[in-house]
């Protein structure tokens, strides 16, 4: 059970990380497990940290810490119950990934 809670909670650490890596101009030149525990330092966050009340979701006021995910909540939560889930986010960011942008 225990190793599954941090299987989920590497791979939403990397979902989080994801938008956050993609905007630096050059590649992080370390694992992104490391750095995103340092938010001070490095400005990233982990699922967990904006989690406040440990529910493994997110409402809405904690992801508005993060101007991404304040951004593409309501879109990113597909069963509109004001609650982003891991599983949520991450099927967000794959259609984002998968759909083109216009320029």
């Amino acid at each position: 059970m225990k190793r599954h809670f941090l299987s989920l909670g590497l791979a939403t650490l990397s979902l989080v990380a994801a938008p956050i890596a993609f905007a630096q101009d050059a590649p992080p030149t370390q694992d992104p497990t490391t750095t995103a525990a340092e938010p001070e330092e490095s400005g990233k966050v982990t699922w967990s940290q904006l989690d406040t009340d440990g529910d493994g979701s997110l409402s809405k006021t904690e992801a508005g810490a993060v101007d991404s995910l304040a951004r593409d909540f309501d879109t990113a939560d597909t069963d509109k119950n004001g609650s982003l889930t891991a599983d949520e986010y991450k099927a967000h960011l794959a259609n984002q990934q998968t759909t083109p942008t216009t320029p």
